[in-house]
Order: structure tokens, then sequence, then C-alpha cells
């Protein structure tokens, strides 16, 4: 057995690599690991990030060939995925870091209004999966870690056992 102070045997032991990566990442990589950690919000987790990749996927891939093979129009696929994202995120339980509640704007429509844009987002949804879901990524699922972090920091919603411990934020 070496021992860590005996210095020019060289039977101390040798410093780590440099190029060593732990076994295990501390932050998610994959939206199964995030959910996996996220507890009682991994249902709401998903659809946070699932509607966040399909928000970017509208913005980057403009005019959008997927939309247009579907005749839904880019303006319109637009709203309606921000007015169904806010009303999801809020439904699923999503936590919020202020203690101000927003009402998402798709309440203030009539039913029929809100039923066409529910419509509308699902087939939107359903046709970025049908592009192999792009922009679900691990920086994605990271965000969404951080923000749960944040969330257990500000006392915004209680400690999750599958996070970690989490220090208090200091003030």
């Amino acid at each position: 057995m070496s021992n860590p102070d005996d210095r020019g045997t060289g039977s101390a032991p040798k410093p780590s690599r440099p190029d060593y990566e732990p076994k295990w990442h501390t932050e998610p990589q994959t939206l199964d690991d995030l959910m996996k950690r996220a507890g009682p919000y991994a249902d709401a987790t998903k659809s946070f990030v699932e509607w966040g990749a399909v928000s970017l996927w509208l913005v980057k891939v403009w005019p959008n060939a997927a939309l247009a093979a579907a005749m839904i129009p880019d303006e319109a696929a637009g709203l309606s995925v921000l007015l169904t994202r806010q009303a999801v995120e809020r439904e699923t339980g999503w936590p919020q870091l202020s203690d101000r509640a927003v009402t998402p704007a798709l309440y203030n429509l009539p039913d029929d209004a809100q039923a066409i844009a529910r419509r509308m987002a699902a087939e939107v949804h359903a046709l970025w999966e049908a592009s192999g879901r792009p922009y679900l990524d691990s920086s994605r699922c990271k965000d969404a870690f951080r923000f749960l972090v944040a969330c257990i920091r500000s006392g915004s919603i209680p400690p999750v056992p599958t996070i970690g411990d989490v220090p208090p934020r200091n003030t």
C-alpha cells in the first residue's frame, strides 16, 4: 500500500488523468434522465422541454416545409404553439419563480378558439415529432434542470429528492 506522504520513492499515488470524465453527469444530458430526476415535476418538465423545442423549431425553420405540406400557415402555427405552450405548462404544474400568477392568454379566448389553437398546436407537435424532434438537445434539458434547482433555491417548490441536495440561496 502506498503512503501519500512518501515523496521521492515513486510509491506515492499518481495524480488523476487530465482527461478523466466522471461516470455520471451532474446535470441531465437526456430527456429521460431529466424526467427521472424531476420527480413529481416529470410531466411538467417533459412538456416544458418539448414545447420549447417545438417553438425553436418553428423559429429556426422558417418557412417550414412540413407546415406548408400540412397547409398550416407559419404565423398561425407559431401563435397556436405559443398560446398552447403557456396553457400546458400551467396545467401540468410547471413551477414559477415568482409568486405573481400569470393567466395564460389562451384562457381569455372563447372555447371554440381555444379548441382550434390546441388542435393546431397538436398538429404542429406531431409534425415536429415526425421531423425527428429537432432542438430537443442536452442544453435544453440542462436549462430545465437548472430552472428546477432555481425554484428549489428560491422556495417556490419544495426540495425534490431525485434532484439531490440543493443548497439554499445565500441572501
